[in-house]
């Protein structure tokens, strides 16, 4: 472990222990809070993210998603965005109570799924000074048409949970490249970048992601509408990325979103760019000098 992070946990309303850790940067210091998106970890790149803040004078909480990684939650592989948003406000709450944050100068990220949380977080907690939404997923309803056509099996899910049958789990991203490049996998993020991301990106010793998502997790993202809350988080800033070769995300329902965002909203676009480019490599250079600037503007 670097020397300039700690671990740290803290617990929900709901009385679940999360974990991740806390990037220090002096006494009362502006914080950015962290999360990843739909079954990401931590340490996929939130810790680049965490010490680029960090060595520009912003503390840093990072935390894995309940049912994720190191933190704990039921069922494993679920994402559940009413109770990550929720998650948002805990985290809030347990940085404000450390010595080395000041609680007057707190941003939100989350990119992809949890860049819809900061959305919903920032709406209705104003102790959220800063906003940004990392490709951000903004609207169940842009999901509609896969999705639907799954509606019988979900609901025999539910049927058989109810029964006291486990949940059934589904692959995030394909078996294999060869199979996402062949356009032939079932993966709720078939596309051959996102297999890249999530598989061939080493990860520390110990650490393992696994190609699992609860069924149920996708009637949650049919139902999930950040896009009903883009309206309601002025006067807080926002700063929105979007990347124009988005496949993950629906990039003109993005922008759509961020014209219904009142002000001060910023946005970076970024061409001939993916959905996951922006964690690493030049497209990371340049989200991360103008989501430094942005912090800066509202924050120091």
């Amino acid at each position: 472990m670097s020397p300039s992070r700690r671990s740290v946990s803290f617990r929900t309303a709901d009385h679940l222990e999360l974990r991740g850790w806390f990037y220090p940067a002096g006494d009362k210091a502006p914080t950015v809070i962290l999360s990843h998106g739909l079954t990401g970890l931590k340490e996929q790149f939130l810790d680049s993210f965490a010490a680029r803040f960090q060595a520009n004078r912003f503390a840093c909480l990072v935390y894995d998603n309940r049912n994720f990684g190191a933190s704990d939650g039921l069922p494993r592989y679920e994402v559940d965005a009413f109770r990550q948003v929720e998650d948002y406000h805990d985290a809030i709450t347990f940085a404000t109570g450390l010595s080395e944050v000041d609680p007057e100068r707190i941003a939100a990220w989350g990119s992809s799924y949890s860049g819809g949380n900061v959305i919903q977080a920032a709406a209705v907690d104003r102790r959220i000074k800063a906003v940004i939404a990392q490709v951000p997923f903004v609207s169940g309803n842009s999901n509609a048409a896969t999705l639907l056509p799954l509606m019988p099996t979900i609901l025999a899910d539910r049927a058989d949970i109810a029964a006291g049958k486990p949940g059934q789990i589904t692959q995030v991203v394909a078996s294999s490249l060869a199979e996402a490049k062949a356009g032939n996998s079932n993966s709720i993020l078939p596309e051959p970048d996102a297999y890249q991301f999530f598989v061939e990106n080493p990860l520390p010793n110990g650490i393992v992601w696994e190609n699992k998502i609860t069924l149920q997790s996708l009637f949650k993202l049919l139902k999930n509408e950040p896009r009903a809350y883009i309206r309601r988080i002025a006067p807080t800033p926002l700063l929105m990325v979007v990347a124009e070769d988005d496949t993950a995300v629906h990039v003109p329902t993005q922008l759509a979103v961020f014209g219904e965002a009142g002000e001060p909203k910023e946005l970076l676009f970024l061409p001939k760019t993916g959905h996951f480019e922006p964690y690493s490599g030049p497209a990371f250079e340049v989200n991360i000098e103008r989501q430094l600037a942005f912090l800066k503007t509202h924050l120091l």
